[in-house]
């Protein structure tokens, strides 16, 4: 019997959270609009709000591509000139692109390496490869840390020592924000 409550508590309870956020977000968005709304319209129109707010977005998103470029350009510049501060967001930006595919990217070899121990392994992004003056072979893996992958440990290691797995770097990365809660379909083939 409790077995069975169980199950249903399991299959229940995402959906039940998933429909109480989703009820708080738009009860605090239709909240912020509904005073501009409701004069004009009348009476309170559930949603309502939620809608003006997708429109507003989309509106801005078009818009966005043209006029906000240009000023995002003049913002980010005063950022990138502000000491430590502009190296710190000059880093996040680019790693954020890189994983999140919106320019070619360096981070989409996704590799294990003895981290940090030679009896563990940990999941990178192999960035680069170079043969140093002895003619040995090296990788540069970027480890990124749970749950916030922005962060992370960036080693050199022998290329001998680095095994490319065989998932993208979508997968890899929620992997590694979900804290290894999903895990991809490519990983059951480690170690072989």
């Amino acid at each position: 019997m409790g077995r069975i409550f169980g199950r249903g508590l399991i299959v229940l309870l995402p959906l039940a959270i998933t429909v109480l956020i989703i009820q708080f977000v738009v009860k605090t968005i239709d909240s912020v609009f509904l005073p501009f709304i409701d004069p004009l319209v009348g009476p309170d129109i559930p949603g309502l709000g939620l809608l003006l707010f997708i429109v507003i977005v989309f509106v801005v998103g078009v818009l966005s591509h043209r006029i906000a470029e240009s000023f995002g350009r003049t913002i980010e510049r005063g950022i990138m000139k502000a000491p430590f501060i502009g190296g710190i967001y000059l880093t996040a930006k680019q790693v954020a692109m890189s994983v999140s595919g919106s320019h070619e990217s360096s981070f989409d070899t996704v590799v294990t390496v003895p981290f940090p121990t030679d009896h563990s392994v940990a999941i990178g992004f192999l960035t680069r490869e170079f043969t140093n003056d002895s003619n040995h072979e090296f990788g540069i893996v970027y480890i990124p840390t749970t749950p916030v992958p922005s962060s992370g440990f960036l080693i050199i290691v022998p290329m001998e020592r680095i095994s490319i797995l065989d998932i993208s770097a979508a997968e890899a990365m929620q992997m590694v924000v979900t804290g290894g809660v999903v895990v991809p379909d490519g990983l059951s083939k480690l170690g072989k």
